[in-house]
């Protein structure tokens, strides 16, 4: 069964490089562009005197570090699409799990970016005078916890489009602004107001980029982030399984 997984991972691998490099070059040119602006920002802040809980070297290595890993803090698939494409409806007439599929070639379909960006720009690091060194190898649970909540995530939303239907784009554009700014990979939450990251960081959403970025520069401890994102994984996922299954009857009633 695991070969099958992988070879799905390898298929959406080789479909994701089928233009080849050039084709994957915008993509690429854009997560520069967004590193510029916002490192330059971080840099502008601390010199104003602001004051903040985060030094200036760990909110330039949480940016970092979130423009390397960025599909993996938050997470989307092919489901997110399933409305004017067809590959989230290929899942249901294969012989394997639809969970396990989309798992597999989304897993397939961030290995291009990984090799061709977050390599080059990691061995870059150093030059760049940005630490992307982890301060503490809790970070590998904490990622693999928070991808693990981002699928949870996927197909609970997935169920959210299936049942609006004729509005899921619209669903989907929120779903991305609200996710991107409670998720912490935008702005982190300790630099937040009015004490906002005491309670903002417990949300659902919390758990997933934010966490394992503010684990991996040293700004929060493993004790505050594993034990949330654990409890975050178990109902959603326990959610997103149950809503999953009796939305799957509803969306091919409609005609799939």
């Amino acid at each position: 069964m695991i070969s099958k997984y992988m070879a799905t991972a390898r298929m959406a691998m080789q479909d994701k490089m089928g233009s080849g490099v050039f084709y994957m070059l915008p993509d690429i040119f854009m997560k520069v562009i967004y590193l510029i602006p916002v490192m330059f920002i971080w840099k502008t802040l601390a010199e104003s005197g602001y004051e903040v809980e985060m030094s200036v070297s760990q909110l330039l290595s949480y940016t970092y570090v979130n423009a390397l890993l960025t599909e993996m803090m938050i997470v989307n698939t092919c489901l997110s699409a399933w409305n004017y494409d067809t590959r989230s409806m290929e899942m249901f007439t294969r012989p394997m799990p639809v969970f396990g599929q989309v798992i597999s070639r989304t897993i397939g379909e961030w290995i291009p970016m990984l090799l061709l960006f977050s390599l080059p720009m990691s061995l870059a690091a150093p030059l760049l005078k940005i630490r992307i060194l982890p301060k503490t190898l809790w970070v590998i649970p904490s990622l693999v916890l928070s991808v693990s909540l981002g699928f949870a995530f996927e197909f609970l939303f997935y169920c959210v489009t299936v049942r609006l239907r004729n509005i899921s784009w619209l669903t989907y554009v929120i779903r991305s602004a609200v996710v991107s700014f409670f998720s912490g990979t935008v702005i982190p939450f300790r630099i937040l107001p009015f004490g906002m990251d005491r309670w903002i960081s417990y949300q659902p959403f919390g758990s997933l980029g934010g966490a394992f970025l503010s684990l991996y520069v040293g700004s929060a401890k493993a004790s505050e982030i594993i034990p949330v994102q654990l409890f975050w994984n178990i109902v959603i996922w326990i959610a997103a399984a149950v809503w999953f299954r009796r939305s799957r009857e509803r969306m091919v009633s409609f005609g799939g």
